[in-house]
Order: structure tokens, then sequence, then C-alpha cells
């Protein structure tokens, strides 16, 4: 069926209707409705955790248009509100199930099938509204034609971390969506015998650019039926979709000060096993001079699913506002307050050993090119710092001689050969010498041949980025 372009409707308006049908031990069950913003009211079934000491990930799950009716998901809803702590979404389509709203999905025009984005809208932002749930954990489940909704929809909504496509039918939209959007991970499903659906998703599959992105062939079918027919893979999806969704742990916005008074701005995101009873060990992320904290997004993500909690921050001066009196980075900034810079690293090491559920004790950093020098600064004397991770080393100052040569703490340096600064050199030399200095009989250098400068590195060699996640891991390990 042609896919026509997006029809702009007015306001969404949410009209909740909560009817209770059943409370069982895992987990709550009860009837929703909400209206979209063409004013078509769709069905659901809202299935949550029993509890949650902070809001938990969501996932909705969409029934294929014109093939199945949600009740076909329940079981799978209350798998991953009740195995997996997850709160889930059930729906059925406009034009389906208790969603027919006067006219069935096989009588729609090209037009009408394209409202199906505004029910994938409305369902996000139903889900993210709920009191439990985390608004910016948001998982979709989409079969057939819906998911190309789900994609483009996902295009447009931040929330969205994490997309299962089954038996899809993509546009060139969608598709264009999968090559830009590289932090979010796909799991594609099809039948082998399935032509079509196995076309589709192979194509997504090799646009994908996420590391976590997955392809899985069943033995047969089309759609959930093959969950019937291929044994565990409804397991295989439940748990994809925890470890994509649940498993990154909560994201917060957060601010604090330098000790010199400079307001800094950053993000904390904690595992779900942090807690005030179970702590967790955690990382400090610092970015390059030419760079800001989203540099690190990725790998956030991957130390969560370690356990492991994380600070990432922008360098004073950076991501201002154009009339900030203090300057921006290598622009207007003076070089006394770009000096300072290792307060930042410092007032960084502070606010996340202050957070709730993080062992200060267990500290780790990671700093690239001239980050470096701010890490091995604010690090000296700081008995907290159990690891460092170091981006190519630009300069072997004595704040780096100093750390590496008393402070009895294993640092990873990494660089590569062909990476020449035009006043100090090849910068891979200075890596390996800090390397040379150092104390710490664990402290280990990785030197690549073609890999580039600082963060770059994660780059041009993706192995890298879980090298660093194993390394902090098993260094920050009790």
């Amino acid at each position: 069926m042609p896919l026509a372009g997006l029809k702009r409707t007015s306001v969404l308006c949410l009209v909740i209707s909560l009817l209770a049908i059943g409370v069982g031990k895992a987990q709550s069950q009860s009837v929703i409705k909400f209206s979209t913003e063409d004013g078509m009211t769709i069905y659901g079934t809202l299935h949550l955790p029993p509890s949650a000491s902070r809001p938990v990930a969501g996932v909705i799950l969409f029934a294929e248009p014109q093939w199945i009716v949600r009740s076909t998901l329940e079981a799978y809803g209350r798998n991953l509100a009740g195995k997996y702590g997850m709160a889930a979404l059930t729906l059925d389509f406009r034009g389906n199930g208790n969603s027919v709203n006067g006219k069935l999905f096989e009588h729609f025009s090209p037009e009408e099938t394209d409202n199906l984005q505004l029910d994938v809208r409305g369902a996000i932002q139903f889900l993210s509204s709920q009191k439990m749930v985390d608004p910016k954990r948001i998982g979709i489940v989409a079969v057939g034609v819906g998911t190309n909704y789900a994609l483009l929809e996902a295009a447009r909504t931040p929330a969205v971390q994490a997309l299962v496509l089954i038996s899809g039918t993509l546009s060139d939209r969608a598709r264009n969506y999968i090559r830009l959007r590289e932090d979010v991970p796909i799991l594609c499903l099809a039948g082998r015998d399935d032509k079509e659906g196995f076309r589709e998703m192979a194509e997504a599959f090799y646009l994908t650019k996420n590391k976590n992105s997955y392809i899985i062939l069943a033995e047969s079918g089309h759609g959930t039926g093959m969950f019937s027919r291929t044994s565990g893979l409804a397991d295989q999806m439940t748990q994809w979709l925890a470890e994509n969704l649940k498993g990154v742990g909560i994201e917060s916005e957060v601010s604090f000060n330098a000790e010199d008074g400079y307001p800094l701005r950053g993000r904390v995101r904690l595992p779900d096993l942090a807690s005030a009873n179970s702590t967790v060990p955690g990382v400090i992320l610092v970015h390059v001079a030419n760079h800001d904290q989203d540099t690190y997004y990725s790998l956030t993500k991957d130390l969560a699913k370690k356990g492991i909690a994380t600070l990432t921050y922008d360098w004073r001066g950076k991501n201002r506002e154009l009339d900030d009196p203090r300057g921006h980075f290598g622009v207007t900034m003076s070089r006394e307050d770009r000096e300072k810079g290792y307060l930042d690293t410092k007032a960084a090491v502070n606010f996340l050993a202050s957070q709730k559920g993080v062992d200060s004790n267990r500290l780790g950093i990671i700093g690239a090119t001239a980050g470096s020098q701010q890490v091995f600064r604010a690090a000296y004397g700081d008995g907290r710092i159990q690891t460092i991770v170091i981006l190519t080393e630009e300069n072997l100052t004595d704040a780096v001689r100093s750390y590496v040569t008393t402070m009895d703490v294993p640092v990873f340096f990494i660089a590569s050969t062909e990476d020449i600064n035009t006043e100090r050199g090849s910068l891979s030399d200075i890596t390996r010498d800090s390397y040379l200095l150092s104390k710490n009989k664990h402290s280990q250098l990785l030197l690549y041949d073609d890999a580039g400068r600082g963060s770059e590195m994660m780059k041009t060699k993706p192995e890298l980025g879980p090298m660093i996640v194993r390394w902090f891991a098993e260094k920050l390990a009790k």
C-alpha cells in the first residue's frame, strides 16, 4: 500500500480511562483508552510492575493492522511487567480490534493509513505520562505496516530508545531514519519463509549502525505468529528489550559548581541496581577541547549495562549562551579560566561520589587529549579514584609525571601511531612515555596504526568501546 505524507492535526488530548480488570501477584493490568490528535479513540491494556523505587522503562506493543488484535500480545506485556519490571502497553491500531472507530483498516485510504503515526504518537505520550514510567526510556514493538509508523514517530521523539520491528514494511523516509539514528538499537525479526518480510528486515538491519542492533530469523511464519513456531523467540525479544531499555539506567540532567563557583551542567546515568542498599561504581567522562559531553553518550549506556554509574559534563565555557559574560572556551574565555578546567573535573568527581547508590570509593575517570591534563590534576591525591583511561596523551606535563610515578593506580593508555601534533610531535610517543612512567604494574598501553585521535578512536575502532567498558568493570569490581 502506498504511503502518503503525514496529515497535521490538532493538539493531542488524552482521555484516560483506567478500568481495572485484575491484579496479579507479579503485576497490575488495566484497560485504557486515549484520544489521538485527530480524535480517534485507541484502546489498550496497561501492564505495570507491582512497585518500583524509581521510574521504570516502558514498552509499547502494537498489534498488526488487519492481522491480529492486542489480546495476542497480552502474555508478552505481562512478562515484561512481571519478570523484567518494565511497564508494557499493548494496543490496537485504529481500524482494528476495539479501536475500529467506525471504519475497518482494510477500507482505509493511503492518507488514512498514514494517520497510524498519530496512534504511535498518542501511545508514547500516554505511556510517558504514567507516574511510574521513565519518560526518557520508551521502546516500541511493531509488526507489518505498523513498523513504518513506529520508525517515523521515533524519528521525532527522543524518548524512543529501542525498536523491535517484526515482518516490517518500510518507506524510504523510515529507512532514512534508520541511517541517521545511530543511537537507537533495532531488533529485526522475520520468518525464513516470509520472503518480503525477510527482505525488508534484512535491509533495515543492514542500515542500522548501532552495535546493539540484531536480526533474528524464525523458522517460519509472519508477525507474532512466528513466536508459536520458534521456541524461545519471544523470550529473546523480551530479553533484548530489557537489556537495551531497562539496562541503560535512568539519565538525569544535573548542575553543580566548581570550587571557584563556576556553574557546570551535565548528565548522571544511574543503573537500576543503584540504591541505598546496593551501591555501584561510578565513572566520570571528560571530553576533549573540541567536543562536548555528548561524545560519550553511547558509552554511558554501555557502562550502565554493566552496573556502572556515569557522569558526563561540559567544560567551563562549553555550550553556553552567546551573551554569557564568562566567555566561550577557545573563543572568548580567558587563559586563566581555561587553566582552571581541572576544578571542573574535581567537582564532577565529588558530585558523582555524592549520589545515592554510588560507591564513592570505587570511581574511575576517562579523559581524552587536552582533557587528560584535567583528569590527572584532579585525580592526584584522591584515593577514591581507582583507575583511569586516557585516549591520547598530548602533553607529558609535570601533572602527568607526578600522577603516574607516585599514584599506584592502573591507567589504560590508548593512542594511534599516525597521530602527529605539529608542535609536540608524535602523540603516540608521548602516550607511550606516559605509560612507561606508570608506577602500577597493571597499567596497559594500546597503540593503533590508523585510529585517529582522542575519543574519535571509539568511532574508527568499534571494538574500543567494549574494551573500555570491560576495563572499568574489572578495575572497579568489589
